[in-house]
């Protein structure tokens, strides 16, 4: 409303503007006597221009024959023009931009649906609802599972990343004497957001919205220790399988029977059907639950395609897949926070370098002091993503850098479980170095199966040595499957690259990660003042970074922590600018909160107003050109 009324305003003050003109110039005129009409009829012959050239050529003759009256005007009648020329010009640009955005959202659910239609064609029984059923089904079993601390139940359809994860908060809670309680569990929707399908698998990613009375309750008494929330919550479950597989009439894996002999499934420890030894959680029967990612972590929009090195990799390793390291790298993950928990790093020895797993023990040795020791408490994953492949052609050793995105908070814990000073809960973005010896391939079947030995498929042991304790092949030098070399800071210099690379290929840099080298910044002077505070949750909200989720950043910038990306130099600091530029006008528009945020920003960068301005207006060019691009071949 208050921009209609903008847009009144303007055109009545223009029209004010030419009538006061035209009648001020007409009283010029006739005070400097006789000569306007002579020699013709003075009736609109010659130049053929609009009536904005009209205006303007009398404008310029009255300022020079009464210049105190007519510059003013010239000036007040050229403010006018660009004000609200530029106003019109940005809202064509705002309104192709919208335009494409929509042209994108479509073109997206027709591609959705045309790769759903081509599902069923290979797979005739395969219904989209009673899909979302058995997700459904799947849902509400994770949670008893994790409720009643008992991951068997769920175990042959989940990979091995998410039985790790799932395990070791469980064997955490049992430490600390409590097990989380979700109650009345209500799956509020349900909805197919992603379809991908290759060579090796069909992958259906689901949006899972969902309601429980979250609780902590004590393990001995079974009384309630606190109440967390009851707010609705949302989750993107991956469910993949291996593309020739068929949907089974008496129901498979999430119903409890073995897809390939339909018995009623029994486990052994290798995962594999006790009946028929089918490996039932490799994805080549059923769908297996591979990734669960929270809401503000998700985005459909990368594709492994554009990852640095995937095509040569894939050339090398043909059944080479994102799956299967992001799998792995889960994980190495909760090795890592389970050995830091119980104070011996020995459960990382299969899964790690020998020199890495050295660093390791010395910094779990030196953070012991007399009976107790540092662990990650509340420990969380938002993500985990690939950011860039290496084959290593020349050097001998294949390498993928993979982020992962946690947050916890620091406590002490000693040898009788008691846990003592936690702070608050905060972010660490960091990157995680697998390597692979060159010329390994991956075992199409061992995908999901990242805790067990690629040779013999035996379960890891928790033994002395990097080997595994049933085949004897070695598991910690990379001939066998990917093992951490090391862990790297995510630095503001990732950001920016991932930004000139978001801009050349039309895709969104993770705004919780531009969001924390803001913040960073901006609280380089120790204040952050309220209408900073106000721009940063305005934009956190915008772009779906939860009000939890940006205390955990503040409190991480708050608290000191080298742990977030800060930009390092005023280059870096711009191409941040550009990336948050890109995700604020990706819709066209850019709220007055957006605006001051980035202006904020930019002064701490040594950026003005107009540099800020200036960033802008070529942003909003450049999304024009490829909005207009998109309608023109879409």
């Amino acid at each position: 409303m208050l921009r209609k009324h903008r847009k009144l305003f303007g055109g009545a003050a223009l029209a004010l503007t030419v009538l006061l003109l035209i009648v001020l110039a007409g009283t010029a005129w006739a005070r400097a006597g006789g000569g306007g009409r002579y020699g013709g009829s003075g009736g609109g012959g010659g130049g053929g221009g609009d009536g904005l050239g009209i205006l303007f050529y009398w404008l310029i003759m009255l300022a020079i024959r009464k210049p105190l009256i007519g510059i003013p005007l010239l000036i007040v009648a050229a403010f006018l023009v660009y004000k609200f020329g530029r106003s019109a010009k940005h809202g064509h640009q705002r309104r192709t931009i919208r335009r494409a955005s929509n042209l994108n959202r479509e073109q997206g659910a027709a591609e959705k649906q045309r790769k759903l239609d081509a599902l069923k064609q290979r797979d005739p029984k395969f219904d989209q609802q009673a899909f979302l059923r058995k997700v459904g089904k799947a849902f509400v079993a994770l949670q008893k599972a994790w409720s009643d601390q008992d991951m068997k139940q769920v175990r042959h359809y989940v990979s091995d990343g998410i039985l790790e994860r799932f395990s070791l908060q469980i064997e955490m809670q049992k430490a600390e004497d409590y097990r989380n309680n979700m109650e009345d569990v209500k799956i509020l929707s349900t909805e197919i957001v992603a379809v991908d399908s290759d060579q090796h698998f069909d992958s259906i990613h689901v949006e899972i919205t969902a309601q429980a009375k979250d609780t902590d309750v004590d393990l001995e008494t079974g009384k309630k220790i606190r109440t967390n929330t009851t707010d609705p919550f949302t989750e993107y479950w991956s469910f993949l399988r291996k593309p020739g597989a068929q949907t089974l009439e008496k129901g498979g894996l999430v119903e409890g029977f073995c897809p390939n002999c339909g018995a009623p499934l029994e486990l052994s420890d290798a995962g594999r059907c006790e009946n028929c030894d089918s490996l039932v959680s490799s994805g080549e029967y059923d769908w297996v639950i591979a990734e669960i990612t929270q809401a503000c972590e998700w985005s459909a929009m990368q594709k492994p395609e554009l990852i640095p090195g995937y095509a040569r990799m894939l050339q090398l390793d043909p059944a080479f897949n994102v799956q299967h390291i992001e799998d792995r790298a889960s994980v190495i993950f909760w090795r890592m926070i389970k050995a830091w928990f119980e104070n011996d790093p020995n459960v990382t020895r299969k899964v790690m370098l020998p020199n890495f797993y050295e660093q390791l023990s010395k910094s779990i040795k030196n953070n012991r002091s007399g009976d107790d020791w540092t662990y990650f408490r509340e420990a969380a994953v938002g993500a985990v993503e690939i950011q860039r492949i290496e084959p290593g052609e020349r050097g001998g050793l294949d390498t993928v850098e993979v982020l992962v995105k946690w947050s916890a908070r620091n406590a002490r814990r000693d040898s009788s479980g008691r846990t003592h000073g936690a702070g608050n809960k905060t972010i660490r973005p960091q990157v995680f170095v697998l390597v692979r010896k060159h010329g390994v391939t991956t075992p199409a079947q061992m995908t999901f199966m990242s805790s067990h030995c690629p040779g013999c498929g035996a379960p890891f042991q928790e033994g002395s040595g990097g080997e595994c304790e049933y085949c004897g092949r070695a598991l910690n030098d990379g001939s066998q499957d990917w093992v951490l070399s090391s862990i790297e800071r995510f630095q503001a210099s990732r950001i920016t690259a991932s930004a000139v690379a978001a801009i050349q290929r039309a895709a969104l840099v993770p705004p919780d990660l531009v969001l924390s080298a803001m913040a960073t910044a901006m609280y380089a002077d120790g204040v952050v003042d309220e209408k900073e505070m106000k721009a940063l949750r305005s934009f956190a909200e915008s772009r779906g970074v939860s009000e939890e989720q940006l205390g955990e950043i503040l409190s991480t910038v708050e608290s000191g922590s080298s742990n977030l990306p800060a930009p390092a130099n005023q280059a870096e600091g711009r191409q941040i600018l550009e990336a948050m530029a890109r995700m604020a006008l990706a819709d066209g528009k850019l709220s007055q909160e957006e605006k001051a945020i980035l202006y904020e920003f930019g002064q701490t960068q040594n950026l003005t107003r107009a540099d800020v301005n200036l960033l802008l207006g070529s942003m909003r060019k450049q999304l024009y050109a490829e909005a207009k691009q998109a309608l023109r071949s879409g």
